[in-house]
């Protein structure tokens, strides 16, 4: 994957090839649970770095909140 985050700039990665101690926090957020976690592994990206959390069809799905303040 080469795409870069909106924010950031970053490189994205599936939302499945996180680390497990920032997949699970990310998971366990109330405010990004709209989705279940299976879709979220599946078809998800993440930055790593900012946090911002891309649908597989490229809209934003949850924003971290220093980028959205």
């Amino acid at each position: 994957m080469n795409r870069a985050c909106p924010n950031c700039e970053s490189a994205l990665v599936a939302f499945g090839n996180l680390s497990e101690a920032v997949r699970e926090r990310l998971e366990a957020d109330p405010r990004r649970q709209r989705q279940s976690i299976a879709h979220r592994r599946e078809r998800h990206t993440v930055c790593p770095d900012c946090e911002l959390e891309i649908h597989g069809c490229g809209q934003p799905y949850a924003g971290p909140e220093r980028a959205t303040e």
